[in-house]
């Protein structure tokens, strides 16, 4: 590092077991993958009271608190240690991961919690979301800040049943060959783009067979046939928004993205989100 060039310092996130209701295994593992993830952890090890974690959180000037719970107490202990936090003036943003019901995870957010992850969910995918909120904590905090603030059209997508004669029938029609193909597996569908000049694109996409097919593609062509199925929209930071939506009441499909095509980062917003239209946030790989 040249003179002319700072340091930045590493985020710091407080990884705890409170009361009884703590992981221990599931915390030493968060606690790994968040230092090789390249933050700051800090963690006792031990199973501690929710005023000492808040205590601690707050002397230590964590950017984020990473709870590791088993089922059962995890709704009193998340609103205690809010008011804990509340009382000493602090808003650090808190982050829970463990066997939570599925049922009881909307409840969580509601009452505050920037973001849930059940016990199957990667480390990997857990050090992103942490990461980007402890890098943005402030725009998580206000809620009236989660606007998604898109830089363009990113595309517009079809599904369809045969994708070999809908690439071949667009290419007839547009003049223009397919500029990209390729099998998102992490999706189970095929996807094709034709691209055009103000940097937009429109997608064909198809339930990929060889992976098992796409149950929600495979539905929608059973009831609607060949249509309109998304839009999707250019962003920034995705975990990050994703993180304010969620703080914000938007519903969401997905909480954290996940890999798309081109090497994307993706993530849905619910229909309902925006009245009946799914709509996809991108950001791009460049």
């Amino acid at each position: 590092m040249n003179e002319n060039q700072v340091e930045t310092p590493k985020m710091r996130v407080r990884v705890g077991m409170p009361d009884l209701d703590g992981a221990a295994r599931g915390a030493r593992g968060i606690a790994a993958a968040l230092r090789e993830g390249g933050l700051e952890v800090i963690f006792s090890g031990q199973h501690e009271s929710v005023s000492a974690l808040a205590a601690s959180a707050i002397q230590e000037g964590v950017d984020a608190i990473v709870l590791s719970l088993l089922s059962g107490a995890h709704a009193s202990i998340c609103a205690r240690l809010r008011g804990e936090l509340a009382a000493r003036g602090a808003g650090i943003p808190i982050v829970v991961s463990g066997d939570i019901p599925a049922a009881d995870i909307p409840a969580l957010r509601a009452d505050g919690v920037h973001a849930v992850f059940e016990s199957a969910t990667p480390f990997e995918t857990l050090v992103d979301a942490v990461r980007a909120l402890a890098r943005s904590q402030a725009p998580v905090q206000d809620a009236h800040d989660a606007h998604i603030r898109a830089t363009r059209l990113d595309h517009t997508a079809l599904v369809v049943k045969d994708l070999d004669a809908t690439i071949a029938l667009f290419e007839e029609l547009l003049g223009a060959r397919c500029a990209h193909r390729e099998v998102v597996a992490a999706q189970k569908v095929s996807a094709a783009f034709f691209d055009f000049p103000n940097g937009a694109s429109l997608e064909l996409v198809s339930p990929e067979a060889s992976l098992g097919g796409n149950a929600g593609l495979e539905k929608f062509l059973a009831k609607r046939g060949d249509g309109l199925h998304h839009l999707a929209l250019r962003v920034n930071d995705l975990d990050a928004l994703l993180l304010r939506l969620a703080a914000k009441g938007v519903p969401l499909l997905d909480t954290v993205s996940r890999a798309g095509a081109r090497g994307h980062k993706v993530a849905f917003l619910h229909p309902k989100a925006l009245n009946g239209t799914l709509l996809e946030l991108v950001e791009a790989h460049e």
